[in-house]
């Protein structure tokens, strides 16, 4: 029998898929890369059995469980998911959101209630919405896209960085989930792909393409900025985060 995966499209599931690609559950399972909120709605509307998908979409979905040792996660600073703006972001009118995310669009507005307390003007974006920055127009950017924005804008909050200074707490993005029906055995030997990919990312790296990041800036990121281990304080930086948006 045949299940599908999905992993998220970004640079930093490479080492997760080079892990599945060279583990013999391969040839057992039908493997797609999607955008994390498209990653969730493939799993609630039942078009997928397995899945890297945004934390803040888990109280929506039914039938799952958390099964990976790993997950997409950051302890500080994590480069990707962002916002920039040419002014200070007190003085921002309006913020334009990510058609990309769930999470990080709950991260932002907990950090503008909680953190940084202020209330600009949230807009939802399509295709291209990051070269609409103006004075008064600030943008949440995530994933690769985000990298080449660092040199671009006067200014950069990482809410990653910022949950961080807030909570003394690492940030878990996306986590690995399952229907409940899926064999242990194929989830076990899954988690250890994963563990092959992560310990191997120099070669990960090598067999796929990376387009318009540089290199060392890459390599950087996955070993530096992204932390895969769902360790227990990971664990209980989700459930907090999960808490404090639902009112969100």
């Amino acid at each position: 029998m045949t299940n599908r995966i999905s992993v998220v499209s970004y640079l930093n599931s490479v080492p997760f898929i080079y892990g599945i690609k060279n583990n013999t559950i391969y040839k057992n399972l039908d493997l797609s890369l999607h955008i994390p909120s498209v990653s969730a709605k493939k799993f609630l509307n039942n078009e997928i059995d397995i899945g890297l998908v945004p934390v803040a979409a888990i109280n929506k979905l039914q039938n799952f469980n958390i099964f990976s040792n790993y997950c997409i996660g950051s302890n500080g600073k994590v480069d990707t998911v962002c916002v920039f703006s040419d002014t200070p972001i007190y003085d921002v009118e309006e913020i334009l959101i990510d058609y990309h995310s769930i999470t990080s669009v709950k991260l932002l507005k907990l950090l503008l209630k909680n953190f940084y307390k202020i209330n600009p003007n949230l807009k939802k974006t399509t295709v291209g919405f990051e070269k609409k920055i103006s004075k008064s127009q600030a943008a949440l950017v995530i994933g690769d896209k985000a990298f080449n924005l660092h040199k671009k804008h006067k200014y950069v909050y990482d809410l990653s960085e910022a949950w961080f200074k807030m909570t003394g707490l690492p940030f878990v993005f996306a986590c690995w989930i399952a229907k409940k029906e899926i064999s242990q055995n194929i989830l076990n030997e899954i988690n250890s792909s994963f563990l092959y990919g992560i310990n191997n990312i120099d070669c990960a790296l090598k067999t796929n393409s990376i387009n318009n990041v540089d290199y060392k800036t890459v390599k950087f990121y996955l070993k530096n900025r992204i932390c895969y281990q769902f360790d227990n304080q990971k664990k209980k930086a989700m459930a907090i985060f999960l808490e404090q948006i639902t009112d969100l």
